[in-house]
């Protein structure tokens, strides 16, 4: 029961990056106990989809106009919901709801954003993105940069893309593209309802050939040799976002953190590299402030980075520039002065969770 009680504190409040440790030995099955500490945590909240789901893309094809639209919502909306809504001063409700429906329609993306409420907003691209598998519709992800990626799993048909969702939204995000309620069983009372719920509602409008990401399902790692001291970030474990700056990208393999937080005798490291629109693989990245920017902090030899005096750089391997695709590569060279040189060497594998395309320009 006690480590049960352990188990809780790691799934309902998270856990701070691990500092580097010495390889462990395989554990023992702890499945049971984490069975027994989703049973600890508190209930999810009830669901509020209806019993009786009606399919996005029958919803969609049967908008005809805005007028209509609103007087047939108005007629079939029981007095208790249309009371909370007021109590909510939601005016725009239902306007919102048949705006929604036009823009989902007309395939508008601003017809999203004009909406008069931010969630009302990001549902519309939500279910644009879906019904005409547009990725690059989705919202914005609330935490990390990017996408939300739960929608840009399923506008992608992309069942892989599910390993950039977070860990609680994994399991829906699958069940949903398989459209395999079985696969909500895991999930508990209100959260159940609301996976079951999805497969009923997108299930019809997740038309199209599934994709596969073979690089999402393999393993992803960062580290890094330095000093006689392995350190790992586990960031690339959601995937990365490719960034466009002009005709040059932006990978972010792990961002720094404040000292503040992890103490100044903690190792990490931070990394990231910019490279051109065309390039030819194995792409060196020289060591710098632009082209691959690497910052470490150990106990020994406190910060050190590669905006000055540095050698050596980034080999990228493998660099897909398309949803799934794969990024790997090493990094091997010297941080420090000239009467200090420190060795580093390191590797990384990850998969591409989100992008915008380049520019015409850029490609050519």
């Amino acid at each position: 029961m006690r480590r049960a009680a352990l188990l809780v504190c790691v799934l309902w409040i998270g856990c701070e990056e691990p500092r580097a440790q010495p390889p462990l030995r395989p554990g023992p099955d702890l499945s049971q106990e984490i069975e027994e500490a989703r049973e600890l945590l508190p209930p999810p909240p009830p669901s509020s989809w209806p019993t009786d789901v009606v399919g996005l893309r029958e919803t969609i094809e049967a908008y005809t106009d805005l007028p209509t639209c609103l007087a047939s919502l108005r007629e079939r909306t029981p007095t208790e919901v249309s009371e909370a809504v007021a109590d909510l001063h939601y005016d725009a409700f239902f306007e919102d709801v048949c705006g929604s429906m036009r823009a989902i329609r007309e395939a508008s993306v601003p017809g999203c954003d004009e909406l008069s409420v931010s969630s009302a907003q990001r549902g519309c691209r939500l279910r644009l993105a879906i019904f005409h598998g547009e990725p690059t519709a989705c919202p914005s992800d609330r935490v990390a940069e990017g996408r939300e990626p739960v929608c840009v799993a399923w506008a992608a048909r992309d069942e892989d893309l599910c390993a950039a969702a977070s860990a609680v939204d994994r399991a829906r995000c699958r069940a949903v593209l398989s459209a395999d309620p079985a696969r909500c069983s895991r999930a508990r009372g209100g959260d159940r309802v609301r996976c079951e719920a999805e497969i009923e509602r997108y299930a019809s409008a997740l038309e199209g050939a599934r994709r596969e990401s073979p690089a999402a399902r393999r393993r992803r790692e960062l580290r890094l040799d330095v000093d006689g001291v392995t350190l790992t970030r586990d960031t690339l474990q959601r995937g990365v976002r490719l960034v466009n700056e002009g005709c040059r990208t932006r990978v972010a393999l792990a961002r720094p953190i404040a000292l503040r937080v992890i103490g100044p005798d903690a190792g990490s490291f931070s990394l990231t590299f910019s490279l051109a629109s065309q390039i030819e693989l194995p792409e060196e990245l020289s060591f710098g402030a632009s082209d691959a920017l690497l910052e470490v902090n150990t106990e020994r030899r406190g910060q050190l980075s590669s905006t000055a005096g540095a050698r050596g750089g980034v080999t990228l391997s493998a660099f897909e520039r398309r949803l799934g695709g794969e990024v790997s590569g090493t990094l091997e060279g010297e941080l420090g002065s000239a009467s200090q040189r420190i060795p580093v060497r390191g590797r990384f594998t990850t998969f591409v969770r989100d992008l915008d395309p380049l520019d015409e320009a850029c490609q050519r």
